[in-house]
């Protein structure tokens, strides 16, 4: 469907006036039949709109034709494109939810219509333990033998690390801003944002020079689960942005899932609690593909992956190893092996493959 020009403009218009958010203006469009005639409608009309008021039909009435020609040239130079919810590249699966935005930012590639959509979420303070954990999913993602199209928020940590571990294991991205397009362009400033542009897209549903505030964020992450058919929560404390996109998850009839933390850690507090409340826990993405009841065959490879071949004390060692780190010092009094000895084999090990050695003389599991 090819969306008026005047239609365009004026969705671009009253998306950028402060304090109309996705709700109020898809309020809009419901009582005037359209954006273009909610722009020309009189103050009063305006005002009577639920949650508009008489301040912020005061504020629509000054949308003018410059700002909005500054807002299109501005997303012309990045190379980028505003997408309507008529428009044909506009997300499906986004068109489904409550208060699906009707206007996105967009830049990169066009968003897929087709293939399993996996949001991938968790703490921005990722411990060695989460980011082996985004790792491991994103390679048995990659090797599924299924179109997997990873959804997250491009915030450091855990949603970083889902967005390197699609482009590396050949998976399109999607990365979904709490901001506009500005404070991130040019977007081949740092390599993540490189890789994205190449391998996906950016998404926004927020006006080119729109900062960071606190309030976008729920707005943007609601849009993360809206995207995905599931979305895995990976870390998350008590108190963490990525229960938020949770509960959206589930009000939005979508399927989440978490991975299960270390009872000790307080980066864990909110996963395992999610788990304790009905969640469905994920301990390979072999759990996520049984859920969607699809072909599973590429499982028993992920399960089959074999180790190095190990000596006797090598395999002693190994068993009271994990995804999360451990020092050496606990390693040889767990393994009950001097210690002198256990750093032997640890670089042994790690020589073959199957540790880690991170700072500070603790190890990892690699596989």
């Amino acid at each position: 469907m090819t969306v008026p020009e005047e239609e365009r403009r004026a969705l671009v218009g009253l998306n950028m006036v402060d304090g109309v958010g996705s709700i109020k203006l898809n309020r809009l469009i419901d009582r005037f039949g359209s954006a273009a005639e909610a722009v020309k409608a009189g103050r009063n009309h305006l005002a009577d709109v639920d949650g508009i008021g008489d301040i912020l039909a005061a504020k629509i009435l000054t949308i003018n034709s410059r700002v909005v020609d500054e807002e299109f040239k501005a997303v012309e130079k990045m190379n980028a494109r505003i997408v309507t919810r008529h428009d044909e590249e506009y997300p499906k699966i986004l068109k489904t939810i409550y208060d699906p935005p009707p206007v996105l930012y967009m830049a990169g590639l066009k968003f897929p219509q087709t293939g399993l959509n996996i949001g991938v979420v968790g703490s921005r303070s990722v411990s060695d333990y989460g980011a082996s954990v985004v790792k491991k999913l994103s390679s048995e993602m990659g090797r599924c033998g299924c179109v997997i199209n990873v959804i997250s928020g491009m915030a450091r940590g855990i949603d970083s690390l889902a967005h390197i571990g699609a482009v590396k294991n050949g998976m399109y991205t999607a990365a979904v801003l709490g901001h506009g397009f500005g404070p991130i362009y040019p977007f081949e400033k740092y390599m993540i944002q490189r890789d994205i542009l190449k391998n996906g897209t950016f998404l926004s549903e927020f006006p080119v020079n729109m900062i960071g505030l606190r309030q976008n964020f729920p707005r943007r992450n609601r849009v993360i689960s809206g995207l995905s058919r599931g979305t895995i929560i990976v870390e998350a404390a008590a108190r963490s942005g990525a229960l938020i996109t949770a509960d959206y998850a589930l009000e939005q009839g979508r399927d989440v899932f978490v991975v299960p933390g270390p009872i000790t850690s307080e980066q864990s507090e909110g996963t395992n609690e999610l788990i304790k409340n009905g969640a469905k826990p994920v301990t390979s993405f072999a759990d996520v593909m049984y859920e969607y009841e699809l072909q599973a065959s590429y499982v028993f490879e992920i399960k089959e992956k074999k180790l190095p071949e190990l000596t006797k004390e090598e395999k002693v060692v190994y068993r009271v190893l994990s995804c999360e780190k451990k020092h050496i010092d606990n390693i040889a009094f767990e393994s009950n092996i001097d210690i002198t000895k256990t750093g032997i084999l640890l670089t042994m090990m790690e020589m073959k493959g199957a540790v880690r050695q991170l700072s500070g003389k603790f190890f990892v599991r690699t596989l």
